[in-house]
């Protein structure tokens, strides 16, 4: 999990290398700077990386937040600590550069998402989710720029202490709304079963609402000083299951199946169905056209042999004494039917066809995750198309459905087909899979 990734690297720098971290804090900061900087560039670009554990694991725990909470998790727990205890003695002197370098690798993710958040606003996407995290979003960015500036030595020496104090309290709003930011993107995420959401949501939950229920603690003895604690570690265990629990109960998977996701379903933004009307219109026109041919056959037919009859009929009045007579008259009618007779068309040539009718479906690796794609053909057109992805981020895998799916569907085939800007991995995930799916209808 990229969290727990993230959050052993933070306590590694903030236990092992706290010394360096003090004495040198600017080659920590421009350290971060940099990273931050190369991860949101590569984002940006059309950069093409294969490696899906760097995607994950070197950019993704940048642009997704992971090592900017990871941090911010170990500056919490140092405030929550018990007073004298060892960490404490190790984290507490280098929670100011800590902070620093959170806020640093935070803008990754904060311009990364704000980036898509202005574009998704731009073409009207603004669900409850989008409005309730851009609230968020932007809170936290308010909070967080004074905080880190104040957690600046030069600055903070020219501000009275009290001040100081009361101003730094703003970071319990600031890891509350971190939290609750988690919440809101990740909870209906584990409830449809992606993997590894769930996890998330509990480990980020032990994290956060441990370390309220240890800062309340905290607070409690300083003012109480009480002698015996048992009785508050109970309660204080207590506070932090149930709440998980309640968590864990909401968040898990309903459906008891796998994250795919079908035409028609709740998250419906992750699907996109092609259809070509044309194709439909051509074949009910086909149809007609060949309804009439055979109600005209059929007329013909039934004028034919009502004429026969009417012949035949005549024939059986006539004088049978002459049978000389009667010979040549059959001979007559049987050489000026043959005059009569239409010539037969000659047959049409077989048409060959690409592909073979039928509905294929394959699948190929995405940005985060496995994406499918299930197309119907007939007479070497693609009737409808549909696409949907395991692991990516809704918002990509609808740029790359837009501009790939159509593409494809005139083309029928998945060569020669642009990838959609900022939405590469998602992009070449939806053509490869058309691609195994159309050599599965090949003849």
């Amino acid at each position: 999990m990229l969290f727990l990734i993230a959050l052993i690297i933070a306590l590694f720098i903030g236990f092992f290398l706290d010394k360096p971290l003090k004495k040198h804090p600017t080659i920590f900061y421009v350290t971060a700077s940099v990273l931050t900087a190369c991860s949101i560039i590569l984002l940006q670009s059309d950069i093409d990386i294969s490696s899906r554990f760097v995607r994950d694991y070197v950019i993704g725990i940048f642009s997704r937040g992971a090592l900017g909470a990871a941090f911010w998790a170990v500056v919490m727990w140092a405030g929550a600590l018990p007073n004298g205890s060892a960490p404490i003695k190790k984290l507490m002197p280098v929670r100011g550069e800590l902070s620093i370098t959170a806020a640093i690798l935070t803008l990754s993710h904060i311009i990364t998402y704000g980036l898509q958040y202005i574009s998704n606003f731009l073409k009207g996407r603004t669900g409850s989710d989008f409005v309730i995290t851009s609230i968020v979003c932007i809170i936290m960015v308010l909070i967080m720029i004074p905080l880190t500036v104040m957690s600046f030595k030069t600055i903070r020496k020219k501000m009275n202490a009290k001040t100081w104090k009361k101003i730094q309290r703003l970071a319990y709003i600031f890891y509350a709304f971190i939290y609750i930011h988690i919440i809101v993107l990740f909870v209906p995420k584990a409830q449809k079963g992606r993997e590894g959401y769930f996890l998330s949501v509990l480990v980020y939950s032990l994290v956060f609402i441990g370390y309220a229920v240890m800062r309340i603690r905290k607070a409690y003895i300083a003012k109480k000083k009480p002698e015996n604690k048992t009785l508050l570690n109970i309660i204080c265990a207590c506070a932090v299951i149930i709440p998980l629990s309640l968590v864990g109960v909401v968040s898990r998977n309903k459906n008891n199946d796998s994250a795919k996701v079908v035409s028609g379903s709740e998250d419906s933004s992750m699907v996109f169905t092609f259809t070509n009307a044309a194709t439909t219109q051509e074949e009910t026109s086909v149809t007609e056209t060949t309804t009439e041919n055979s109600d005209s056959t059929n007329t013909k037919t039934t004028s034919e042999t009502m004429t026969t009859s009417t012949v035949s009929t005549t024939e059986t009045a006539e004088s049978t004494d002459e049978n000389t007579e009667e010979e040549a008259t059959s001979a007559e009618e049987i050489s000026a039917e043959e005059q009569h007779e239409e010539p037969q068309p000659e047959p049409e040539p077989q048409v060959t066809y690409k592909y073979r009718n039928g509905e294929y479906e394959a699948e190929a690796e995405g940005y985060a995750g496995t994406v499918h794609v299930k197309l119907t053909i007939e007479n070497d057109t693609i009737t409808s198309i549909s696409a949907w992805a395991d692991g990516d981020d809704p918002e990509y895998f609808n740029d790359a459905m837009n501009t790939i799916i159509p593409q494809i569907a005139s083309k029928v085939s998945a060569d020669g087909v642009d990838a959609c800007s900022g939405a590469t991995y998602s992009s070449k995930g939806i053509i490869e899979a058309a691609r195994k799916a159309l050599e599965q209808a090949m003849n």
